[in-house]
């Protein structure tokens, strides 16, 4: 099992200029999020949103601090579980974020938060992917990188709670979009919203992009 390599056990990546990176049109996002209660961050490479949990990247993969869980663990202990997934911004990429995130929560004993995350995660990889059409670049841990960029997913886990934390590279923050009765689509973040505990969205240092995250609970 892979974790988030947003930064290195050497340190930060040297800082390069960025190219302006184009927007895509309006894919379904926009700003406001739930509760700010989980604090999103990445080490050097993350932001930190509220002051409940904090999810990170470390040395040597994503660490997520326990404070404000009702943990007894020390805060800057990681989490028992964790994954980190990187996909290429493609139409294939939702069923094989959805396909990953099964298999690891039954590999972690998790059977009971399946079916609720493989929708979380396949929603959210689905607005990725959606988000990132037509950039042409990307800056991601202090590296700039031509081409559209992928979509990189974060799973951290305890016994009850699973933390899902999706970056693409377009800076356009998540917002619900109003439901039309006959639209065959655009139910997305509200769906995501009425099976998670708490979601919100957050900017990583040193990257260009966001990360939007939902809290799934047993």
């Amino acid at each position: 099992m892979t974790y988030s390599p947003m930064i290195s056990p050497s340190g930060p990546a040297p800082d390069e200029e960025p190219e302006p990176v184009p927007e895509s049109g309006d894919a379904g996002y926009g700003g406001g999020a739930g509760g700010v209660g989980y604090g999103v961050g990445a080490g050097d490479a993350g932001g930190t949103v509220g002051a409940g949990y904090g999810v990170g990247a470390g040395d040597a993969g994503g660490t997520v601090g326990a404070a404000g869980t009702g943990q007894d663990a020390d805060p800057a202990a990681p989490w028992p579980h964790q994954s980190f997934l990187e996909l290429g911004a493609l139409p294939t990429a939702a069923p094989c974020a959805r396909l990953h995130a099964m298999l690891v929560l039954w590999e972690w004993d998790l059977g009971g938060l399946v079916r609720t995350a493989a929708l979380v995660v396949s929603e959210l990889v689905s607005n990725a992917v959606q988000a990132s059409a037509g950039l042409t670049g990307s800056r991601f841990a202090g590296q700039w990188a031509p081409g559209t960029p992928p979509v990189r997913l974060w799973l951290s886990a305890d016994d009850q709670r699973l933390v899902i934390q999706v970056w693409d590279g377009s800076d356009r923050p998540p917002v619900p979009q109003p439901v039309v009765p006959e639209a065959a689509s655009g139910r997305g973040l509200l769906l995501v919203g009425s099976l998670s505990s708490e979601w919100g969205c957050y900017t990583p240092e040193r990257c260009s992009g966001k990360v939007v995250w939902a809290v799934v609970t047993g």
